[in-house]
């Protein structure tokens, strides 16, 4: 289980895109644009966020269990630029 941990002024969301928006009833939802699995709901864009964090923060403790790489963020894939 993941402990509640300090947040970091600035998040490190390894590159990901995050979309964060509000929905009809006023809740806020954030998710990593590339892994959209990877998500949370709050009451304010702030307390979203949070639980994305945590969200991303369990996500890669997983991978690492697993012995999987993370996935590579849609903008640092390096791209040979050919068709």
């Amino acid at each position: 289980m993941i402990e509640k941990m300090d947040r970091p002024i600035d998040y490190d969301w390894d590159g990901h895109t995050i979309n964060l928006y509000c929905d009809e009833d006023g809740d806020w939802l954030a998710y990593l644009l590339d892994l959209p699995n990877v998500s949370a709901f709050g009451d304010t864009p702030e307390s979203a966020l949070n639980e994305l964090y945590e969200a991303w923060e369990g996500m890669k403790e997983c991978y690492k269990t697993d012995g999987e790489d993370l996935p590579v963020a849609t903008r640092r894939k390096d791209y040979s630029r050919t068709f």
